[in-house]
């Protein structure tokens, strides 16, 4: 009977001296913005921010999170936090290949992206997930466009006839285009006069036209004695040849015509 009661007594004296779990009011987010970095044909990189608020000192462990264009997860992971701020930065490419890119341009509209996830918060001893969420519109990337826009020529002696090409690359885009090359190859009077690359690392801004002159010369140098005699004759056919090339695309323009030489 004795071991039994200095069993109970020492029940109780436990049971009085267990620490409480104090109740901790769970975090908010009352404050959540997404905003978009940059843009290309290819890919678009977001940042989200988000302010947190609660009614004592909190800890930021780590956030899982889930990038989502039209509804459809493209991508997912969980990063590490610490502090009491914090900020997401994410990359997405939407498209993989041309095929994808031109399907992209012939749709159209616009794409709905969206952030979202948890972010677990270490309130005294407690954790909490905090849900977070926030989308964006941004429009679809459209293909750029290769076009001439200008052949001007003139006659520089009896057997020397230099032409300017004006190439437009034109951006609809509501964000700058990177250009990675554009080849060409030029004819005058039938023989080939220049050829060679402009363009690399290029940029075309927003809803503009980037322009790349062209020039090419026919002359003794490049056609012989024939030079003398396609200058008298005040006609000189051209053939211009030129490919645009871009990340994950490329657009070939063909086109000909005739130089008519006034004097």
């Amino acid at each position: 009977m004795k071991h039994t009661l200095i069993t109970l007594s020492l029940c109780l004296a436990a049971c009085k001296t267990a620490p409480e779990v104090r109740a901790v009011a769970a975090p908010t987010l009352p404050q959540e913005e997404l905003t978009i970095v940059s843009q290309s044909l290819t890919s678009v990189q977001v940042k989200y921010t988000g302010t947190v608020q609660a009614d004592e000192a909190f800890t930021l462990e780590k956030a899982r999170w889930e990038f989502v264009e039209d509804g459809e997860v493209k991508e997912h992971g969980e990063v590490a936090l610490s502090g009491t701020s914090f900020e997401l930065s994410q990359k997405l490419e939407y498209v993989k290949d041309e095929e994808a890119l031109k399907a992209m341009d012939a749709r159209g509209g616009s794409l709905l992206l969206a952030l979202r996830g948890t972010l677990f918060v270490k309130v005294g001893e407690q954790t909490f997930e905090l849900p977070f969420a926030r989308a964006k519109e941004v429009r679809t990337p459209r293909l750029p466009r290769l076009k001439l826009i200008e052949v001007q020529a003139g006659r520089f002696s009896e057997a020397e006839v230099q032409a300017n090409f004006q190439l437009g690359v034109v951006n609809p885009n509501p964000f700058e285009i990177n250009v990675t090359g554009l080849d060409y190859k030029v004819q005058l009077g039938g023989k080939e006069v220049s050829v060679g690359t402009q363009g690399r690392g290029d940029r075309v801004s927003p809803a503009s036209t980037g322009v790349f002159e062209l020039t090419s010369t026919l002359n003794e140098e490049t056609h012989g004695k024939e030079a003398a005699k396609l200058v008298k004759s005040k006609t000189v056919p051209w053939a211009l040849s030129a490919t645009l090339a871009l990340p994950l695309f490329s657009e070939t323009l063909e086109q000909t015509g005739d130089i008519k030489l006034t004097r």
